[in-house]
Order: structure tokens, then sequence, then C-alpha cells
């Protein structure tokens, strides 16, 4: 497969590649650790947004079954952690904000 053109949109991708695309992308910026001090609320929303992802491909025609498997494990576990990480903020809302948030503004 030849590489792809890094001057290719989104939405000229087969639609399979356009979500895998997204997904990987959201997964990058949700794991950047000051992104997620500065603004938690939209690491909750990459995450809730990697899960409905991972569950449009787990049932993509295209894609084979060991791979829909593997899709199908990662969307569990983003499922667990993103309710994980929306119970911490939950806790942890009134405690104000983290000595490296505090630090960018």
């Amino acid at each position: 497969m030849p590489p792809l053109d890094p001057t290719t949109e989104e939405h000229e991708l087969p639609s399979v590649e356009a979500v895998l695309a997204g997904t990987l992308a959201l997964m990058t910026g949700h794991s950047q650790a000051l992104q997620a001090d500065v603004h938690p609320e939209n690491r909750l929303l990459m995450g809730a947004k990697i899960g409905r992802n991972l569950a449009l491909l787990v049932d993509h025609p295209l894609l084979s079954e060991g791979f829909r498997q593997v899709l199908a494990g990662l969307r569990q576990r983003w499922l667990l952690m993103t309710a994980c990480n929306a119970e911490a903020g939950r806790a942890t809302q009134g405690a104000g904000p983290s000595p490296m948030g505090a630090a960018l503004h």
C-alpha cells in the first residue's frame, strides 16, 4: 500500500479509514497530559467519542473478524476508562485546579 499523502483530507479517505484515522487522532489528543490538566472536560468528551468510534468499527463489514474482535476489546477498555475518568473528575470538582494547570494560566 503506498504511503498516505499528508495533503489528503479526511473526507477523501474511504469511510472505514476515515473513522480509524479520526480515532487515532483522538487517542493521541486524549493521551496528552497537559491537555488533561488544562481542559479535563475535553478529555472526557474525546474518550467518549473514541468509544463511539470503536463501536462503529466493531461492526464494519470491511474489517476482518479478528480485527473487529480486537476493536471490541479496546472499546470495552475505553468505556471503562472513560467512566473512571468521569468519576474521578466528579470527585475532584471542588478541589481546585491542579498545580500544573494553574501554572499554565
